[in-house]
């Protein structure tokens, strides 16, 4: 509830404008009276309107902790805020990405207008960060997508343990627990279903899109049945990574078990489930101090990396079992990844390696901090034991004398193309084919921009590391909102204006294809758009056999990932 900016005569005024304002104007009003009550929106310039902190289902505290969203109360004083809402509880405080100010009571949303005549296309975000970080604020930016006619709603959801706990005391009356942060989305989807029309919106037009986590947000949505009817097309942006991950809701359960215990490890015997049965009751119960630092951290590290559970209400099997039976939610779909995804996490090391250092070292000269080839080895025989691929394959497919001339650099960029392949390219692929496969409109892409500004390691307006990050993890995002100043030449302006137009286009017509844009081949001819800078080869369209030049997505293992 924080950014509450609101005051009895900016009320007064509100309800004064209200008054005088059809609910339904094509126009988005200033005031828009939902169903549940008024929101008043923020000028932001001659061509948005925002509304924040819309509820879209009630706190989810107290006896609501850890269960399926519950409809929002209804107000009549308008709700007229100038900034997203609290994020919702966030993991452990050793987490990088943390927004700080989180809050148990974080179901709300954004909703960013155009100023003309609607209706307009509504494009729904979720936000990545690990299915545990992230919140909707920092996308507020939204011009990018809104110039150019569409309605962009941001939408925040539990996370963590908050939002995917199965401890076996949370089963409703269905048996099932767990999957609280994929209901979230669901109950944001089905609020824009009944309400954006007010806001100029068209609600027979709904397309879903998000990175990294929202990505996988995307595919479980694509898989789940509770979100039959809520959405009209589909944008995965590097979601394909755990398509064969989900765990049952027994395992779950076993490791949400696990987590507790940590959690409540040295608790005073008298302390809300400590020393006695756990009931749903007392995990409800339980002290902001114990979720917040060490249960949402405790179940991360017991999960070994959080994402939706098979449930048997939001997943009733496995999202690459929903597919290969043909149960998914149909709709036209892009689908796609950027070609140094795993840069991203090798940068986030080395930057924690050079905090550590004592004293912290921020010269990107000094080396030390790089991966050595026997790094690179030792990586590979991980990796060989996850995949199946023997190590001698997996050094014939990655050579560090493929990876550019820097000696230096060669490891760090092999592993980051191995762990790149493994984990986003040969999934999304495979995700694509089977989409393919069903018959429906699909679209894929590979972000490939090497000029794209780093998304952090800058201090004092210096790069401190001595890995460049390239097309990593995340850098598409500053394409599509105005974030951190990414278009800082003519070029990358006009990469942006080519991206932003795709994602609208598709929007609009479910075809990202159109006026302002180069063509974009399906992928059933098996054809990747490649999305670059014109100095880097610029958009233009790639096979999917040669788009990684690789050959991991060819074994065995990749092809029974999905």
């Amino acid at each position: 509830m924080r950014h509450l900016t609101s005051k009895i005569s900016a009320s007064l005024a509100a309800l004064a404008v209200l008054a005088t304002t059809p609910a339904l104007a094509a126009d988005a009003p200033v005031v828009v009276k939902t169903v549940n009550g008024p929101v008043q929106a923020t000028e932001r310039g001659a061509a948005m309107r925002s509304y924040f902190g819309i509820p879209f289902a009630a706190p989810p505290v107290g006896e609501l902790r850890w269960k399926a969203p519950a409809p929002a109360a209804k107000w009549t004083a308008p709700i007229a805020r100038s900034k997203t809402a609290a994020a919702c509880l966030q993991t452990g405080p050793d987490s990088p990405f943390r927004t700080r100010g989180d809050n148990e009571d974080c179901l709300y949303l954004d909703v960013h207008t155009p100023t003309g005549k609607g209706p307009f296309p509504v494009m729904v975000w979720i936000h990545g960060g690990a299915f545990t970080t992230g919140d909707a604020s920092t996308y507020a930016q939204a011009e990018p997508l809104v110039g150019k006619g569409v309605i962009v709603v941001a939408i925040h959801y539990r996370l963590g343990a908050m939002g995917f706990l199965a401890h076996p005391a949370l089963r409703d009356a269905g048996g099932s627990a767990g999957n609280y942060g994929m209901m979230d989305q669901q109950a944001a989807l089905r609020w824009v279903r009944e309400n954006i029309s007010r806001f100029g919106g068209d609600a027979k037009n709904v397309t879903i899109f998000g990175e990294s986590a929202g990505g996988m947000s995307v595919l479980t949505l694509l898989a789940s049945p509770l979100s039959k009817g809520l959405f009209d097309k589909a944008i995965i942006q590097s979601g394909a990574y755990g398509v064969s991950g989900q765990l049952t809701q027994a395992q779950l359960e076993a490791k949400s078990t696990t987590a507790l215990e940590t959690a409540m490890a040295g608790a005073d015997p008298g302390a809300a489930c400590a020393g006695g049965a756990v009931t749903a009751a007392c995990l409800r119960g339980l002290p902001d101090t114990v979720v917040r630092g060490k249960l949402m951290s405790a179940f991360e590290r017991a999960t070994g990396g959080v994402i939706p559970s098979i449930d048997g209400k939001v997943l009733t099997r496995s999202i690459k079992a929903t597919f290969a039976a043909g149960a998914n939610n149909k709709v036209p779909v892009i689908n796609g990844s950027n070609e140094d995804e795993n840069l991203l996490f090798l940068a986030l090391a080395e930057l924690g390696a050079r905090f550590a250092a004592k004293p912290p070292n921020f010269n990107p000269a000094d080396r030390s901090f790089l991966m050595t080839a026997e790094g690179f080895n030792k990586g590979a025989e991980a990796m060989a034991s996850q995949t199946g691929v023997s190590v001698s394959d997996l050094a014939g497919y990655y050579p560090l004398s493929r990876h550019g001339d820097d000696v230096g650099l060669q490891p760090s960029r092999a592993a980051a193309a191995a762990g790149t392949d493994s984990t986003f390219s040969c999934n999304g692929v495979n995700v694509s084919a089977r989409i393919a496969a069903q018959g429906a409109p699909i679209w894929m892409y590979e972000f490939r921009d090497q000029t794209a500004l780093p998304l952090f390691g800058v201090f004092g307006g210096k790069y401190a590391l001595s890995l460049p990050q390239g097309a990593a993890h995340a850098f598409e995002l500053p394409y599509l909102f105005g974030m951190a100043s990414a278009a800082q030449n003519a070029e990358q302006t006009a990469l942006k204006t080519t991206m932003s137009t795709y994602w609208t286009n598709f929007a609009k017509t479910g075809n990202p294809n159109g006026a302002g844009a180069p063509a974009w081949a399906g992928f059933k001819g098996g054809t990747v758009q490649a999305l670059d800078v014109a100095s880097g080869g610029g958009v233009t369209a790639m096979t999917a056999d040669a788009f990684r030049d690789q050959h991991l997505c060819k074994t065995a293992w990749a092809k029974q990932t999905f």
